[in-house]
């Protein structure tokens, strides 16, 4: 009898366990499956300004942000230089159309582009030949980190919000 009790014992603890443990397993599955859909990136789509202006506020964060990533190539590779890219997007690009009413001024997208360019770190890479890294940076690298990362995102957002208050009054 004394050992029919222990099985039964046994047999209830490892139960509430299993049931424990599928809770928590369910617990970690809907966590992952939540935190993979928030980081979830938009879907590649062609520029059409058409259907963007539709939205005017995706319309207006794509033309921000695509202007600081522009100014911060500029500032990283040179105001002054004969910068070729950037004279190349003049004559090949539609950059931003004469006919965008509401982008932000040059000045606040150009000093966001001169801020990171600024912070740059010194370059450090093992390398036997210092000569061959000397004068570059990570500038395109660090332009389009900046271009996907939250702190433009809020950068956009309170200066289009800025945009809608001018509007209004």
């Amino acid at each position: 009898m004394d050992i029919t009790i222990n099985i039964y014992k046994l047999i209830t603890k490892y139960l509430k366990f299993m049931t424990k443990m599928k809770l928590i397993i369910a617990i970690i599955s809907f966590l992952l499956i939540y935190s993979c859909s928030i980081n979830e990136r938009p879907q590649f789509r062609y520029r059409s300004d058409r259907t963007q202006k539709n939205n005017e506020k995706e319309f207006y964060t794509k033309r921000f942000r695509d202007a600081v990533f522009y100014k911060c190539l500029q500032h990283g590779y040179g105001e002054n230089t004969n910068f070729k890219i950037g004279k190349l997007m003049a004559e090949k690009d539609l950059f931003t159309p004469s006919d965008e009413p509401f982008i932000i001024e040059d000045r606040i997208q150009d000093s966001i582009a001169k801020q990171i360019i600024s912070n740059l770190p010194p370059v450090y890479i093992l390398n036997e030949n210092e000569n061959e890294i000397k004068g570059k940076n990570f500038i395109i690298s660090t332009c389009l980190s900046f271009y996907e990362s939250k702190e433009l995102n809020k950068i956009t957002q309170k200066y289009y919000k800025i945009k809608l208050k001018e509007e209004r009054n």
